[in-house]
C-alpha cells in the first residue's frame, strides 16, 4: 500500500526501486522519465517537455545519467526505423514517430507500469512527493531537498512534498537518545 498523508500519496523506497526495476528490465520507452520524476523530482510537464539537448541546472545521479543515455540510443533506433516517417520535435520523450507525447497517454503508460510492477496505483505527481520523502529519509537537508524539487518556498517541501518514514523516524530516536547517553 502506498503511504498516504493529507490525502496525498507516495511511495516507499522498496515501491519506487520495484516500479523503476520493471521499467528498465522491459526496456520501457519511458524509464528515463520514470527516472527523472522519482530521482530528480521533475514534474510531467517539465519532463515530457525536455529538450533533447537540455542543460541541467543540478548535478546528475549516475542513474539518471545512465537512463538518459540510453534514451537517446532508443531514440537514434527510433529515427532510423522511421526513416522519411520521421517528425522531429527535438524533445527527449516522444512518440514512435517523434511526436509529442500527450499527457493523458503519459499517464495511461505510467499506470500500466504500476500495475505490471506489482506497486500501488499513485500518480504521476505524486513520484514527486515520493522523491521528497526520499531525499528526507536520506537525511537530505531540506534546503537542498527544495532546491531539487525547484520550490520557491520551504514550507511546500515540507509541508506538501515531505513525509519520514517510520524508519527514519526511529533512526532519528536513536540518534537522539545516543546523543543523551
Amino acid at each position: 500500500m502506498a503511504s498516504v498523508v493529507g490525502g496525498r500519496q507516495r511511495w516507499t523506497n522498496e515501491q519506487a526501486r520495484r516500479f523503476l526495476t520493471s521499467a528498465r528490465e522491459d526496456r520501457d520507452p519511458y524509464y528515463a522519465a520514470y527516472v527523472m520524476i522519482l530521482i530528480q523530482g521533475l514534474r510531467k510537464g517539465e519532463v515530457l517537455g525536455l529538450p533533447e539537448d537540455a542543460d541541467a541546472d543540478l548535478p546528475l545521479p549516475a542513474i539518471v545519467a545512465t537512463a538518459l543515455r540510453q534514451r537517446l540510443v532508443d531514440r537514434a533506433d527510433d529515427e532510423t526505423a522511421a526513416a522519411n516517417a520521421w517528425q522531429d520535435s527535438h524533445l527527449m520523450f516522444t512518440r514512435r514517430m517523434a511526436p509529442p507525447i500527450e499527457p493523458r497517454n503519459f499517464d495511461r503508460s505510467s499506470h500500466a507500469r504500476v500495475a505490471k510492477a506489482g506497486v500501488p496505483r499513485i500518480t504521476v505527481h505524486d513520484g514527486r512527493r515520493t522523491c521528497g520523502s526520499l531525499l528526507a529519509d536520506l537525511d537530505v537537508h531540506p534546503r537542498v531537498a527544495m532546491a531539487i524539487l525547484r520550490h520557491a518556498q520551504f514550507a511546500i517541501t515540507m509541508e506538501i512534498y515531505t513525509e519520514v518514514s517510520d524508519a527514519a523516524n526511529r533512526a532519528g530516536l536513536m540518534k537522539l537518545g545516543d546523543s543523551q547517553a
